[in-house]
């Protein structure tokens, strides 16, 4: 089987950004020239113009990783053969072309739906949409489907590695009919069952029941993990979970005090109101994480009465450096799509090794600037760089719990 190499049009070297430089790929000089004229285009808004740069800085930073490929008159010939305009998606294309046709096989790679339309019926190329290109998806757990006889081999080895899972992925076993059967975490050594324990908070004042196997697998790697990534969409229990656990947590007598750890970035799209005034909690508490607390904990007394009992801690990730998170404490960073790679790295640096830590977001639609978006966002890259670690866990929420407003209105 010939291995090819991917040619990335502009578009998918925008939306790629350093993920494009994983491996060899190559591209037309025209998507450089068309990248520089963003860069300083006052047509464009300031995220794509943002993205330029990076990747300008990427390009130079990486030159012998890709090839350009320059326009010439073997080129244009391909153009005029085809009965197709001089425009810069068909120089690229045309590019990609003599390129795939006169050095190496290659796949064109591109999420404009005309340029992969053209690419694939005009100049017969191999086309995938850049979502499909050498990504394998990441969500925390594994779903199969087992027979009766697959069943009884699976518990007859739970420390074999039967499905290549990484250390403390999971594993949702269901039978044919669709119904699940059991589930399992891998610890490098076995396959383990869920904390089944009752989750109960004063708190709270009630019992955390998950409402379906992946709150109940997010339940386990709280409890059994050093750190904890949780991700889904609004009203999915990200932010209920992280603190009915932790508030458990401490409640029990394992952990002292809950540490809050917040970026306050305006919502996207959202007009700023201006200067808050009041002290830091008296602003905090007007901003998201205040509406969050509020909401999960009841009241704002019941807010304000943890933090005078010492039980609870807010702090912004402006005021990260040079504070730690000591061993009798949980590190819980909210909203945590709003943090680059950068200023996580500082976040997370601050906790000692005996200190808890759970950090929730949505990093595929609740991002809310363009300077966390992509490979630069610190939740996507952590997930990234400590799967398979066997202090971290993971899990994807797949649905919504809310209200069915909340799940209807995910479709916008």
């Amino acid at each position: 089987m010939v291995c090819k190499l991917p040619f990335y049009d502009t578009n998918g070297l925008l939306n790629l950004l350093d993920k494009a430089f994983n491996s060899e790929f190559v591209c037309s000089s025209k998507s450089l020239e068309e990248i520089e004229h963003i860069k300083v285009s006052d047509r464009k808004d300031q995220e794509i113009k943002y993205k330029a740069r990076k990747l300008i800085r990427l390009l130079d930073e990486n030159k012998d990783k890709y090839d350009v490929v320059i326009p010439n008159n073997i080129t244009f010939e391909t153009l005029n053969n085809f009965q197709l305009e001089k425009t810069p998606d068909n120089i690229i294309m045309a590019c990609a072309y003599d390129y795939n046709k006169n050095c190496k096989p290659i796949t064109f790679i591109s999420d404009d739906i005309c340029c992969k339309v053209l690419a694939r019926n005009i100049f017969d190329l191999d086309v995938e949409g850049i979502s499909n290109n050498n990504y394998v998806e990441y969500k925390g757990f594994k779903e199969v489907v087992l027979n009766e006889t697959e069943m009884a081999y699976f518990y007859s080895n739970l420390k074999t590695n039967i499905y290549d899972l990484l250390i403390n992925e999971y594993l949702i076993i269901k039978n044919s009919d669709g119904g699940i059967v059991d589930t399992y975490r891998w610890n490098g050594e076995d396959n383990l069952s869920l904390y089944k324990k009752p989750i109960k908070s004063m708190a709270f004042g009630d019992k955390l029941k998950p409402k379906d196997i992946y709150q109940s697998m997010v339940i386990d790697s709280i409890i059994h993990n050093t750190i904890t990534a949780i991700s889904g969409k609004a009203g999915s229990g990200k932010s209920l979970l992280s603190l009915m656990c932790a508030m458990y947590l401490i409640e029990t007598g394992k952990y002292d005090r809950l540490v809050v750890m917040f970026n306050p970035s305006k919502t996207r799209g959202a007009s700023d109101m201006g200067f808050y005034g009041g002290s830091f909690i008296e602003k905090a508490m007007q901003n998201s994480i205040g509406n969050i607390l509020i909401t999960k904990f009841g009241d704002k007394c019941a807010v304000e009465m943890l933090m005078q009992q010492e039980k609870l801690r807010l702090v912004s990730v402006a005021d990260a450096r040079g504070m730690e998170i000591r061993d009798n404490e949980i590190l819980y960073l909210t909203e945590c799509q709003n943090t680059s790679v950068e200023l996580l790295k500082l976040c997370l640096s601050r906790a000692s090794s005996g200190s808890k830590i759970i950090i929730e977001g949505d990093f595929t639609s609740q991002v809310d600037s363009y300077l966390y978006d992509g490979n630069n966002n610190g939740m996507k890259r952590a997930i990234e760089v400590l799967k398979g670690e066997d202090i971290f866990g993971y899990i994807e929420l797949q649905n919504i719990w809310r209200s069915k407003l909340a799940e209807l209105v995910d479709k916008f």
